[in-house]
């Protein structure tokens, strides 16, 4: 048998044989220590992960196995005691069932291939809890055996075994296979383990449409557009049949496929309820059209690269959708669309080079937060997009680590090839390189960061691609220029906060810009200013004071901060002036508003990751709030109002325990108390206040009321504390916090750059000017103005948080997990300490085991019996139909505004609309007994193939006992057998059992639909042939009577099809009656035997003429009316 073996136990074990004369138990002791504090303790700092992973794989070689990994804290007690009465002190026990012989299998252990005896009153058993036993806490767990490793699941919900090993050695073996195998799914979870290198053929085109076809055949039926099938073989279909064509494995383009195909499925019903109900779409309760793709990991884990892709496969599938409405006659357009999907795409480029930098874990971190809202129509086709951004990082600006980097455009504009050689001319940068300006230069020593490097370093290739980015943007080649002019400019400014820069006047006190610098005049000139206008905007400040303005000189040091506030500031608002012009370009046109009005999004959330270093400040403190509003928000989709819905709903559940991170916001965002409200509380008192105040009023509150919140002796000396976060605990400094969180801008700023000669610094400016002046309105009540604005960055961000989680909390979440192998990057190596630790941080273990017996789907009562009530012809039996009442006869369908009467127009009568639950209920237990059968059926089947074929007497009697029906017959129905339930409001479907119906409810509708088909064609036809075959009989029968004969050709009388579809139909009318038979409808018209003959005046229309001769009575048509005519 093979298991998992703690390290900690074969180390103890070890020990003890080695010390077995005297020390030995002081070895056990100690062995044990190290366990409880390796196995249970969990120190989450990411700068330090070490002694994570302690679990060997090994093989039993003898002893018993019984009781070993379930056993309750009582009956261990229990066992042990009467273990220690039984025998003498000091003595050992000799039987074969206390000790356990293993052989370590592990390849990548120390103690491969060694055979160890472990005592079994040394092993730790797994305690049993209330939410399911904590698989990880035991110190031997039983290990899942697959025969090769493509018999890994895809699904760790599959495992056998569910606990920490196993889903690491999972994801281990998983990622050895790499390709299609390097992802894995949890339930409704997406683990995407980064490759750290570019796979072929896993992100192509072909791979997109193995995942739409496959989407198309589920919501279609698999094999539909291979093999027609009738209504009759609905009856005889079976889970092989529907699983003929292989499930794609794990991927990202199936997880955006799923969010389309369920934003399909909610607009599907809105439509139909709005058609039928006449209700809101807003009226209509459970049902979510609107879908959102949320992206986490740790920086470096692949988050904005799998963003990307789910949004190329959502262009492309859109652009699929668009060429068939094209082909099936839904209009033109195309140019449109296709160029709005390509500008969705584009701006990546532009983002990524503003907005992403070098660090020490990611060589393309994304420095801030964006929702991206992908809008589309209620036929699926993409109509616009809109970008939202959290918190850029502007602090890197003007300061990063050794090893980092600023924002990738800097080096890109420096890079050689990037532009013209007059082009470098006119931004003063010829002849210069990263290392000449103050911005993209560290602050001494060497690269400490331990990444390969793989890519980002071909600057001038990242500078064209942002090229033809922005001209597929629209952005013309002056606005270009003007950008890239003012990012130079920044270049040169910020060479003005080196030494040298300002001359001391007034013993210090005062300063002045160095008229001597090299860089004043690029700057100047770049930024359209003078240098008396940026002179006195950087050294000195204005506030108001009882009225009256005030000015104040600054010294040198508070001239550098100025400058450094001021290149913060001005690129910022270049960030926000970029991402409105790429709103603008990707919004859509406005002809497309009405298409959007019925339509719906799905929103993609790519946002930072859980960060830790050896020093964290401010932003530090901003992006794990952000990680732990996410995960408190994954907390409540997963956990909280799943299981609180399957307990409201009557579901049969376990609850499953978990941790909940909500006191961790508290403690951060509480109004009054929390650590923002403080650090606010300190801002708003000005002057007098600084980051050693703001650190002792932070003790002062949050030392008694937090647990979460630690700061010891040592921490206080030095203005440090600590914050237990749901991935660890992480150590903040308060060093910049006030300054950080203020935002400082100067007022000034807005009115230097307002006279500037360039456009793009003019818009700048009035971008500052609003931030500005929105914080004066706040703050009128003051009576100190400064000419500092004091922007709150914590309490924005804070609001940003809330409102993104109600867009979230208003959407169909679907998650997905990227994970890195390794803090190197390193392609082929995987580090368990590394992946473990990501595993715990992101709580995958219990949304694991929640994912393992929740049900993803569930529908209205409504919702379920319109969708799925065609199911109850087609599966259940002639003794189990469904009691519906009988159906109501067909009245007359007005389908066309030619030839109607009020004679003919009959009203059909009102729907009776019956009670949805008992409906739901009995198809509820139709589909449960039908997968229940079908899967009773295949096991027969697998075990019948399993048998020898070689059976004694007794064993083929056996086999053949008629008992194991019958008392399956008598056994009372359980549909949670069958992965479906019937809660209070709700019905409640397992993934697998979703798939299911849903292949056969597609299935269903295509065989309707041939049949349909089938029927109308073969009435067109039959009308048109009875047309020409009468004309025939008529004209023999003319000819026999004008040449004497006795016996004419008998009249051709129409026999009407017994079929309800095709009772008496008039085709010139459109017009379907309800008659019995041929009988009732020639008894109801009462024709009069007439002389007329059938005359055809083309076009395929015949009428009536009187003849002279006199006919027998029966050559008369009784089926044709005297006003009636035919026309084809």
């Amino acid at each position: 048998m093979n298991v998992w073996v703690n390290d900690a136990i074969i180390k103890s074990a070890l020990a003890e044989g080695e010390e077995r004369g005297g020390g030995g138990s002081a070895a056990v002791a100690r062995s044990e220590s190290n366990l409880s504090t390796k196995s249970l303790s969990f120190d989450g700092g990411l700068s330090s992960r070490t002694a994570t992973w302690v679990w060997v794989e090994s093989v039993i070689l003898s002893g018993s196995a019984q009781g070993l990994f379930a056993q309750s804290p009582r009956s261990r007690t229990t066992t042990t005691n009467s273990t220690s009465s039984s025998s003498p002190r000091g003595q050992t026990d000799n039987n074969n069932d206390d000790v356990l012989t293993i052989r370590v299998t592990d390849a990548e252990s120390e103690h491969e291939g060694k055979v160890i005896e472990i005592s079994r009153r040394h092993i730790v058993t797994t305690t049993a809890t209330a939410g399911g036993s904590r698989s990880s806490s035991g110190s031997i767990l039983p290990a899942n055996t697959t025969n090769s490793d493509i018999d890994l699941p895809s699904d760790l919900t599959q495992l056998t075994h569910l606990h920490e090993p196993a889903v690491v050695d999972c994801l281990h073996r998983r990622y050895k296979l790499s390709g299609w195998k390097m992802y894995t799914s949890s339930g409704p979870i997406l683990i995407a383990i980064n490759p750290c290198r570019d796979v072929p053929g896993l992100y192509d085109e072909n791979s997109m449409r193995t995942y739409w076809r496959w989407g198309e055949r589920l919501a279609n039926g698999v094999g539909v557009a291979a093999t027609a099938t009738t209504a009759g073989d609905a009856n005889d279909m079976s889970v092989a049949t529907m699983a003929q064509q292989q499930q794609p494995p794990p991927h990202v383009f199936g997880v955006a496929d799923s969010a389309y195909r369920g934003m399909m499925r909610g607009l599907d019903f809105c439509r139909i309820s709005m058609e039928e109900e006449k209700k809101d779409s807003e009226d209509i309760s459970g049902i979510v059209a609107n879908q959102s793709v949320l992206v986490s990991g740790e920086s470096g884990a692949g988050k904005t690269v799998t963003t990307k892709f789910i949004m190329q496969y959502l262009a492309a599938l859109s652009k699929k959708v668009d060429s068939d409405h094209i082909i099936t006659g839904g209009g033109g357009g195309s140019e449109t669309k296709s160029s709005i999907e390509q500008r969705v795409l584009q701006s990546n480029a532009i983002l990524e080079a503003f907005g992403n930098a070098r660090t020490l874990r990611n060589d393309n971190s994304s420095r801030f937060g964006k929702f991206i809202e992908l809008r589309f129509s209620d036929r699926g086709r993409l109509m616009g997009a809109s970008i939202d951004t959290y918190l850029l990082e502007k602090a890197r600006i003007v300061g990063h680590t050794c090893g980092e980097r600023t924002y990738h455009i800097f080096y890109e504009v420096l890079a050689k090839g990037s532009l013209t050689a007059t082009e470098r001319n006119n931004f003063f940068i010829n002849n210069t390189s990263a290392s000449d300006f103050a911005i993209t230069t560290s602050d001494g020593g060497k690269n400490r960061s331990k990444l390969l490097h793989n890519g980002y370093e071909d600057h001038a290739q990242m500078f064209g691609e942002l090229r033809t980015a922005m001209n597929t943007m629209g952005f013309r080649r002056p606005e270009q220029m003007e950008l890239f002019q003012a990012v130079c400019g920044l270049l040169h400014l910020s060479n003005l906060t080196l030494q040298g820069a300002f001359v001391e006047t007034n013993d210090g006190e005062e300063c002045l810009l160095n008229k001597d610098s090299p860089s004043l005049e690029p700057a100047l000139r770049l930024l359209g200013v003078s240098y008396e206008a940026l002179n006195a905007a950087v050294t000195t400040v204005q506030f108001k004071a009882v009225g009256e303005l005030v000015k104040k000189n600054l010294n040198a040091t508070q001239a550098v901060r100025a400058v450094q506030a001021l290149i913060k500031g001005v690129y910022d608002s270049i960030f926000s002036l970029l991402v409105d012009r790429i709103n603008s370009c990707i919004v859509g046109s406005s002809s497309d508003d009405e298409a959007m009005a019925g339509g719906a999004f799905i929103g993609l959330l790519d946002i930072f990751g859980f960060e830790s270093f050896e020093t964290n400040s401010f932003n530090q403190l901003m992006i794990n709030f952000c990680n732990e509003s996410l995960q408190q928000q994954f907390n409540r989709f997963v956990f909280k109002l799943e299981q609180q819905e399957y307990r409201r709903e009557g579901i049969k559940w376990d609850m499953i325990e978990f941790e909940d991170n909500q006191d961790i916001l508290d403690l951060i965002e509480k109004k009054h108390g929390g650590l923002l409200a403080v650090l606010d509380e300190q801002c708003k008192l000005g002057m007098r206040c600084n980051d050693k105040t703001f650190a002792s009023a932070l003790y002062k509150k949050c030392m008694s009321t937090s647990d979460r919140f630690d700061a010891c002796k040592k921490q206080q000396s030095q203005g440090k504390f600590s914050i237990h976060h749901y991935a660890g605990i992480v150590e903040y400094d308060t060093a910049g916090f006030m300054e950080k969180n203020k935002d400082e801008i100067p007022m000034e700023a807005s009115e230097l750059f307002s006279n500037s000669s360039c456009t793009f610094i003019q818009n700048v400016a009035l971008v500052i000017s609003c931030k500005t002046n929105g914080n004066q309105k706040e703050s009128k009540r003051q009576a100190l103005k400064s000419s500092i604005s004091r922007v709150s960055v914590g309490g924005q961000f804070s609001s940003q948080l809330q409102k993104l989680r109600r867009r979230i909390d208003e959407t169909q979440p679907h998650y997905v997990r990227c994970l890195k192998p390794n803090d190197q990057l390193q392609p082929g190596h995987f580090d368990p300490n590394i992946v473990v630790d990501q595993l715990r941080c992101g709580g995958i273990l219990e949304a694991i085991r929640v994912s393992r017996a929740g049900f993803p789907h569930r529908y209205a009562f409504d919702h379920f019996d319109s969708r799925f009530g065609i199911l109850s012809s087609a599966l259940c039996s002639s003794e189990t139909k469904l009691q519906r009442p009988p159906p109501r006869r067909v009245g007359k369908l007005n389908l066309g505004n030619r030839g109607t009467s009020a004679k003919r127009k009959v009203v059909a009568p009102k729907k009776q609309r019956a009670d949805p639950k008992k409906s739901c209920e009995v198809l509820v237990k139709v589909i449960a007994r039908w997968i229940l059968a079908e899967r009773e059926k295949h096991k027969e089947i697998d075990d019948a193939d399993e048998q020898d074929d070689a059976l004694s007497p007794r064993s083929f009697w056996k086999s053949k006992s008629p008992q194991k029906p019958q008392r399956s017959i008598h056994r009372q129905l359980d549909t949670s057998e069958a992965g479906i339930q019937l809660g209070a409001t709700k019905v409640f479907l397992l993934q697998d059992t979703f798939d299911c119906i849903e292949r056969v409810r597609g299935q269903v509708l295509a065989a309707n639909a041939t049949k349909i088909s089938s029927l109308v064609r073969m009435f067109v036809a039959r009308r048109a042939y009875i047309v020409i075959l009468r004309a025939y009989r008529e004209a023999m029968s003319r000819r026999v009577s004008r040449g004497g004969g006795t016996n004419p050709v008998a009249p051709l009388v129409e026999s009407k099809s017994e079929d309800s579809v095709l009772r008496n139909v008039d085709i010139n009318l459109g017009i379907f009656e309800s008659k019995s038979s041929f009988e009732q409808a020639n008894s109801l018209l009462k024709p009069e035997p007439q002389e007329f003959e059938w005359v055809s005046i083309g076009h395929g229309r015949f009428v009536k003429r009187e003849l002279s001769q006199q006919l027998e009575p029966d050559y008369v048509s009784h089926e044709f009316d005297a006003d009636d005519y035919v026309d084809l």
